[in-house]
């Protein structure tokens, strides 16, 4: 396979691109370089992805989402990818969505994705496994030879080592650092651009948002009143973790009209809270807030104040997420709409919206 500017997929990585990303200059919907012009794609709610339509290609860059001012890589979309290895469970569902599901060539962390066609194309041999997605098998990578492969970047993960020194285009799936449901879900606009399939990612987004904005419309046409309170996720290893505030799963929970008792954690991610700070709280809920945990298997409050006595008085009711049998992790993602109706179902069963349930009491 070809590892120069014929590949399908031409990663600029962060030295080289430095100089080349603040040349852009964007002036009335169109980005100059140093020697041609193109169409800036006008995205709405992602932040940390630009795409450039140029005569002969999309060039996309992807912006570091933990330092301000610095870009991860620029990649130039010239032909659709064909072959590649893709490290998570929610972007194989994504692409088979797209219709490209023959273009998974490779997956990682096999384990975890419950989708039908995957395992059943590595059963058939169709598709390679490839291990773990922090470490994964070298060696079936080279046999495989993928256009290009399809991790998730960490902060401060100090590169991909063996796998960079591969000369296969490495996209960084940075998607899930946006900073709300809807600018995550619009990535699937470049992961469309990147096989092939930009018409049809525009579409299935231009659905997600409009779903998503009607949705939290009807929550605001709501009376006002008492918004339930919302208790997330159990302890795990002697630590609480639960989506800070600014994340998309709290902002989730914020338009969904919960009353969410972890609001107040900074960050876009997940945090590690103490079981005595999460139970203080807890403990503040009655039999008309929720609880909601997300397990790859069903269990009672009385197995969870097993483990934990402390949190015995806790009176949300609980719900439970079987991420071995909802496709959680492989739709929500890129469908947040999906989940917003869900939980809007939870905190309001007046509103009757019908659709997917995620979470059931057990």
């Amino acid at each position: 396979m070809a590892r120069d500017g014929s590949l399908a997929v031409r990663i600029l990585h962060v030295p080289a691109l430095a100089a080349a990303l603040f040349l852009l200059s964007c002036t009335g919907g169109k980005t100059t370089t140093a020697d041609e012009a193109g169409d800036t794609i006008t995205l709405r709610h992602a932040r940390n992805i630009i795409m450039v339509q140029y005569a002969d290609r999309i060039g996309v860059t992807i912006l570091d989402p933990w330092h301000d001012g610095v870009a991860l890589q620029h990649i130039d979309i010239r032909q659709p990818l064909k072959k590649a290895a893709v490290f998570t469970a929610v972007h194989c569902g994504l692409l088979g969505e797209l219709g490209v599901k023959d273009a998974v060539a490779g997956v990682c962390e096999l384990d975890y994705i419950n989708l039908p066609w995957v395992q059943e194309g590595v059963r058939a041999g169709r598709i390679m496994d490839l291990g773990s997605g922090l470490s994964p098998n070298l060696e079936r990578i080279m046999e495989l030879e993928p256009d290009a492969l399809m991790p998730t970047p960490f902060e401060d993960n100090g590169g991909y080592g063996k796998m960079e020194r591969m000369g296969i285009p490495i996209i960084q799936c940075a998607d899930y650092m946006e900073r709300s449901p809807l600018a995550r879900a619009e990535w699937m606009r470049f992961y469309g651009r990147l096989f092939g399939v930009g018409e049809r990612a525009d579409s299935i987004f231009d659905a997600v948002e409009r779903d998503y904005m009607a949705l939290c419309d009807t929550v605001r046409r709501l009376p006002a009143g008492r918004k339930p309170k919302l208790l997330v996720e159990m302890p795990v290893s002697g630590h609480w973790y639960v989506a800070g505030g600014e994340s998309t799963m709290g902002l989730l929970y914020r338009d969904a009209g919960f009353d969410y008792l972890f609001s107040d954690v900074p960050g876009a991610g997940s945090t590690a809270l103490g079981i005595e700070r999460v139970a203080e709280k807890a403990l503040t809920t009655t039999d008309d807030d929720l609880w909601l945990v997300k397990r790859g298997d069903l269990l009672s409050k009385e197995d969870i104040f097993k483990d934990v006595p402390l949190l015995r008085g806790t009176r949300a009711r609980l719900y439970i997420c079987n991420t071995l049998t909802s496709g959680f992790f492989e739709e929500v993602p890129f469908h947040p709409e999906r989940l917003l109706r869900s939980l809007i179902g939870l905190a309001h069963p007046e509103l009757h919206l019908g659709g997917k349930a995620y979470f059931t009491a057990p």
